[in-house]
């Protein structure tokens, strides 16, 4: 085999990936997830209501740990993009982290009876720890392990349906049983309950994580003289270059800002205005039925129309549900009904938005000449984390100064009104903007002619 034909096996852009391959990358997903909604969609319902720890308080410490979140993201890609071994770039970190991140996770509902100010200290210390350390330095990696599998748009589409699928499937699970299966333990308000459920959750998470580092493999490689040796600011000036990574971490912030908005009063929503704190997870839950059912349908869709005109019309779908929303917002089975059309909507987002991460990759390295897998990937979280700990922190810090107490019987009038007002209308503006920036998106068209010149310079060493 010569020349752009050997040169194409060995970018990873023809070969071909088995099933149990992205199943094992999938599952890095769901062991992401299994930590991550435990210790955000959860755990701020467990800091209030089964500890009695102020609202606002609590909003303030993941403020911090989510803003600083996001500088620890770029930093870790800078390091991943430096820090090479026998595995290659990205898979090492899994079997190093796989573990310590799960114990981590314990530790975050071990918080000591110290007083008020020691237990603060304490959820401090152990959620940064979690979220600001362990998860981005094990999800960054994970994340861009998609662009090192396979140079090819369609590869790259069916393993982000199968990372995505899988990743549903966690949240599913998590959303729908947290609640009972602590309540099962011995109750919500029970912290030896929480410490269990976290338990579980943790070595199932360690077991996928070391599964997907274990059945995954990095194909992609690039010539010598495109190998990454530059400062960390010129890194991310080339970033900025790159106009189309900048509309995806635009998408990426609307997103997570009006998710963290609504969820993170999801579960206060549902005691104090629906009359059942287990209808929160369900509702959750009802959502993500429709991303797994319509997920097969992404890949062939996006083959035919791109994967931006798919994404688009999934965002305007979702943003129609949280809308219906507010024709009935008392009623449990109206929710439901609208979680279910927003679930069809993010089937479409979540099938493509990783997927176009990495075609940002291939854009930004054909109009630099430079691949920095590792500072893209983790700089779009950057973005994602500082708007969902925004987005989280004031939600919480509002429902405190509108005088949400977590140990009281009654919550005052202001407190449910702020609530109503944070899941339901809050999000809409955020969900407004995201069509909008998926119009300017035009990559879909250009990747062939982006692909064929980055083949065509590697052939020829450059």
């Amino acid at each position: 085999m010569g020349g752009k034909a050997a040169e194409a096996k060995h970018s990873g852009q023809t070969e071909k990936i088995g099933v149990f391959e992205k199943v094992a990358y999938g599952g890095g997903d769901l062991a992401s997830n299994l930590i991550l909604v435990l210790t955000s969609t959860f755990v701020t319902f467990f800091y209030t209501d089964a500890l009695g720890l102020n609202a606002a308080i609590i909003g303030s410490i993941m403020m911090f740990s989510r803003l600083a979140d996001g500088f620890t993201d770029i930093f870790m890609g800078y390091v991943m993009d430096r820090v090479k071994t026998k595995y290659g770039k990205a898979r090492h970190w899994m079997l190093w982290l796989a573990v310590p991140i799960g114990i981590a996770c314990v530790l975050v509902f071990l918080v000591p009876n110290t007083g008020d100010l020691g237990k603060y200290i304490y959820v401090a210390i152990t959620y940064n720890l979690v979220t600001t350390f362990l998860y981005t330095m094990i999800n960054i990696p994970y994340g861009a392990l998609t662009s090192l599998m396979s140079r090819d748009q369609g590869q790259r589409t069916v393993i982000n349906i199968f990372r995505m699928f899988m990743a549903q499937c966690g949240s599913l699970l998590i959303n729908a049983f947290t609640l009972p299966f602590v309540n099962a333990m011995g109750g919500s308000n029970q912290q030896k309950s929480w410490i269990l459920v976290s338990i579980i959750y943790a070595v199932a998470a360690a077991a996928l994580f070391l599964l997907c580092f274990a059945k995954t493999k990095e194909r992609v490689r690039v010539s010598s003289v495109q190998k990454e040796n530059i400062s960390f600011v010129k890194g991310f000036r080339l970033l900025l270059k790159n106009n189309y990574w900048l509309i995806i971490v635009g998408i990426w912030v609307c997103t997570a800002l009006g998710m963290s908005l609504g969820m993170g009063v999801g579960t206060y929503y549902a005691k104090w205005i629906l009359g059942n704190e287990n209808l929160a997870g369900f509702i959750t839950a009802v959502s993500i039925v429709p991303v797994l059912v319509c997920m097969p349908a992404v890949a062939p869709l996006s083959k035919k129309y791109g994967k931006r005109d798919v994404a688009l019309v999934g965002s305007i779908i979702s943003l129609v549900g949280q809308v219906l929303m507010l024709m009935n917002p008392t009623s449990g089975g109206w929710l439901i009904a609208c979680s279910l059309i927003k679930g069809v909507g993010n089937a479409a987002l979540t099938g493509t938005l990783f997927a176009m991460v990495a075609d940002t990759i291939e854009y930004g390295q054909w109009k630099t000449g430079t691949r920095v897998e590792g500072m893209l990937y983790s700089s779009t979280t950057f973005g994602a984390k500082i708007g969902a700990g925004v987005g989280g922190a004031v939600a919480l810090a509002i429902i405190g100064a509108a005088g949400y107490n977590g140990l009281a019987a009654v919550q005052p009038e202001t407190a449910i009104a702020a609530i109503k007002n944070l899941y339901l209308a809050a999000p809409i503006p955020f969900m407004l903007a995201i069509p909008v920036f998926y119009y300017f998106y035009k990559l879909d068209k250009l990747y062939p002619t982006v692909m064929a010149d980055l083949q065509k310079r590697e052939t020829e060493g450059k």
